[in-house]
């Protein structure tokens, strides 16, 4: 009957060990982010003589993608949700973000916004994207399927609807490389639409989904 408050004892400072051990050994969430193309990477896709100025509706994404833990693929039909490896923040706002920042490269303007725009100008284009599938397959490839408009800012006239599907191969199973992968992906997106943005030059007004043509010298 002694030794039985030192056994109770003992007990309790061995299951309190256990449980900081059992903390210590568990795994801490790593997050991560899209990046933009760089400036050197980037080259213009029209260089205008007056830059355009773009407005960029919230990017639309599937349901499954809305949530902070990296979604991806296993098999045709499953999906998995990663515990520790997550989004740092929203992923519609990061691809709105990045593709932003990539349509102003290309373009040769820093006149790009994400709706709600930072200046009452009224845009000479409008620009809607919608993710239609990202499917991640670790060690396999991502495939980006988007739909997107560019319509003209004045009357909102349609310049363009397409359609841009994008696969990037995955050397290995490591979250960072799938997600350089997507931000690879989103630069061709990116670049799909600005090919689609007139450039705007003084003179007469060009009519939209019509070739810009440069003034007389």
């Amino acid at each position: 009957m002694k030794n039985g408050p030192r056994l109770m004892h003992a007990l309790i400072i061995l299951v309190a060990a256990s449980g900081l051990a059992g903390c210590a050994s568990s795994p801490s969430a790593r997050f991560y982010t899209l990046t933009p193309l760089s400036p050197q990477q980037a080259q213009p896709a029209s260089p205008a003589a007056s830059p355009v100025s773009v407005s960029i509706a919230p990017v639309e994404i599937p349901d499954y993608l809305d949530r902070s833990q990296i979604v991806t693929r296993d098999g045709q039909n499953e999906l998995n949700l990663a515990e520790y490896e997550r989004w740092a923040g929203s992923l519609s706002d990061n691809i709105s973000a990045v593709l932003a920042e990539n349509l102003g490269l290309l373009l040769g303007s820093d006149r790009v916004f994400v709706y709600p725009r930072l200046r009452p100008e009224k845009p000479d284009y409008f620009v809607s994207l919608r993710i239609l599938r990202l499917d991640c397959t670790p060690g396999s490839r991502v495939l980006l399927k988007a739909q997107w408009t560019v319509a003209a800012g004045a009357d909102g006239k349609e310049v363009a609807t397409r359609i841009s599907s994008v696969s990037e191969p995955l050397t290995d199973q490591g979250y960072p490389t799938m997600v350089a992968a997507v931000g690879r992906s989103l630069e061709k997106v990116s670049q799909d639409i600005a090919r689609e943005i007139p450039a705007r030059q003084p003179g007469p007004a060009v009519t939209a989904g019509e070739p810009a043509v440069p003034a007389s010298p």
